[in-house]
């Protein structure tokens, strides 16, 4: 599954901008008065204008053998996130590991480096050429088997490990939709998952929009490439 674009919104659109082209240099390619967007592999990410606070979690896949040198390109910018032990967590069943920090307007994002998906990228890691795109979203759900019914049944995406009541990824490797329960945590972090609104586009053999009953997920997917 192969996540094109992600919009999601913010009331800190300036402080955002700054974060993603700014601080962790990932390239601008457009922009608007209520919106940019950013290059981060073969995904397009665009922050919208809200008068609303939001909090997301999202993941970006990296090259698999770089993880330690983004936790450093991590630390020189910002703050990594940690369960007050470690900063590097090692996901034993999805065979990888992953490094967090928040983003300007509190989102926890997160670099993964799954080594199902070996490589053998050289150098130090580099954002515009070590990020893959975007791998993870979380949609947070009152009722995880009824939204993960609807993933597979109405949208074909079949369900990717998880224990398939309070959560329950969706999806495969390079592209997951976390469905979760709203009483859980985004780890490492305190954070309750939170329903919030974003529309994202995947690629497909056939164009379609949904949107996921009771809940502002846009899904679209489409054949055309980016």
């Amino acid at each position: 599954m192969i996540i094109q674009r992600l919009e999601l919104y913010t009331p800190l659109l300036s402080e955002q901008k700054s974060f993603y082209t700014g601080l962790l240099g990932l390239p601008l390619i457009e922009e608007t008065e209520d919106s940019f967007t950013v290059k981060a592999g073969h995904t397009r990410l665009t922050f919208k204008q809200a008068n609303e606070s939001y909090v997301y979690h999202f993941a970006f896949n990296i090259e698999e053998n770089k993880l330690k040198s983004a936790v450093r390109f991590v630390r020189e910018r910002t703050r990594t996130l940690s369960d007050g032990r470690d900063e590097i967590f090692h996901f034993q069943d999805w065979n990888a590991h992953a490094c967090y920090f928040y983003d300007a307007a509190g989102n926890i994002v997160e670099f993964i480096a799954r080594h199902n998906l070996a490589s053998q990228a050289e150098g130090p890691f580099s954002i515009q050429k070590d990020v893959q795109g975007i791998s993870e979203l979380g949609m947070p759900a009152a009722a995880v088997p009824e939204v993960v019914q609807y993933c597979r049944d109405e949208l074909g995406i079949d369900p990717w490990r998880g224990n398939g009541t309070n959560f329950q990824p969706v999806g495969d490797e390079h592209g997951l939709f976390i469905v979760a329960s709203q009483d859980r945590s985004w780890f490492p972090t305190q954070t309750q998952a939170e329903v919030v609104p974003f529309s994202v586009t995947i690629a497909g053999a056939q164009d379609r929009r949904s949107v996921i009953p009771g809940y502002p997920y846009e899904i679209i997917i489409t054949s055309s490439a980016e």
